[in-house]
C-alpha cells in the first residue's frame, strides 16, 4: 500500500473515530510502530492531530468541508477505479474531469502515471490545483460559480464552456446508480454541466465506487444507457450491478 493511501485510510478512521492508536494501526496495516509514527508526524504537520502518548487524536474545531470526506471514503476501491480508467487514455486525447472524489483520484493518476500530450477539462478546483503542476499537460477549467462544498463550478458559465469543446472521452462523477432513476447527483445545476460533458464527447464513461449502486441522489442527469461505460469496482453491491450490465457495459477493477 502506498503512504498517502494509507494515511487517507488513517484520515478515515480519525473522522470516524475522532482518534487513534500506533499499535492499532499497525496491526491494521500490518506495519512496523516507526512507519506508523511517521504516518501521524505528516499529520500533525498537516494540522489535522495533536500527537499524544500512544496515538493521536483528531483536534478540536477542525472543519472538515464535505468533499474531504468523501475525498477519504472508500480511497482504495477509487484508487482502483482510478488505476482501471487510465488505461483510456492515449497520448494526444482531450477529455472531460467532472468535479468528484472519483475523478479527482484519476487526476492523481494522470500525474503518478506520467501522462503526456493531452488536454483536460475540468469544472472542479480542487482537480484543477492537482493537474497544475503537471507542464506536460494542456490544462482548461471552466467558468462558472463555486459550489463550495465539494470545489465544483457549475451554472450557465460551465455549461456553455464545456460546449466550445469536442472531447475524446468524458469522465463522470455519480451520487447514485440506479436501474430506476438512472446516475443521479445532488444539484441540480451539476446536472446540467454532466449533461454538457456527455453531449461534447466522443464517449462518456462513469467512474464511481460501488457504494453508489442501488441509491438516488435528488437529480438524474441521465439514463443507465447514456453513457458508453461504467468503471467501478464492485466490492460491495455486486447483485446490483449485476443487473444493471444489460443496460451499459460495466467493468470491475
Amino acid at each position: 500500500m502506498l503512504a498517502s493511501t494509507r494515511r487517507n485510510k488513517i484520515k478515515e478512521i480519525l473522522m470516524k473515530k475522532k482518534s487513534v492508536k500506533v499499535s492499532e494501526l499497525c496491526e491494521m496495516f500490518q506495519v512496523s510502530d516507526e512507519t506508523i509514527r511517521r504516518d501521524l508526524d505528516e499529520l500533525e504537520k498537516e494540522g489535522l492531530i495533536e500527537r499524544n502518548y500512544g496515538g493521536g487524536v483528531l483536534k478540536k474545531n477542525i472543519v472538515v468541508p464535505p468533499l474531504l470526506f468523501r475525498m477519504e471514503e472508500n480511497i482504495e476501491e477509487k484508487e482502483k477505479i482510478a488505476n482501471k480508467a487510465i488505461d483510456e487514455i492515449k497520448e494526444g486525447m482531450s477529455i472531460f474531469l467532472d468535479a468528484g472524489s472519483t475523478t479527482y483520484q484519476l487526476a492523481r493518476y494522470i500525474n503518478y502515471k506520467g501522462l503526456r500530450n493531452i488536454t483536460v477539462i475540468t469544472n472542479g478546483l480542487n482537480i484543477a490545483a492537482e493537474l497544475a503542476r503537471n507542464t506536460n499537460i494542456n490544462l482548461h477549467v471552466t467558468g462558472g460559480n463555486l459550489k463550495n462544498v465539494n470545489y465544483s463550478l457549475i451554472g450557465p458559465d460551465a455549461v456553455e464552456y464545456v460546449k466550445k469543446y469536442n472531447a475524446d472521452i468524458a469522465f463522470l462523477a455519480a451520487a447514485g446508480v440506479s436501474l430506476e432513476k438512472g446516475f443521479t447527483t445532488s444539484d441540480i445545476f451539476e446536472a446540467e454541466v454532466k449533461r454538457s460533458m456527455i453531449g461534447s464527447s466522443r464517449i462518456s464513461i462513469v467512474v464511481v465506487d460501488s457504494s453508489k449502486f442501488g441509491k438516488d441522489a435528488m437529480v438524474s442527469f441521465c439514463n443507465i444507457g447514456d453513457v458508453d461505460r461504467v468503471i467501478t469496482s464492485g466490492e460491495q453491491n455486486i447483485d446490483v450491478i449485476d443487473d444493471l450490465r444489460n443496460h451499459v457495459a460495466i467493468d470491475l477493477a
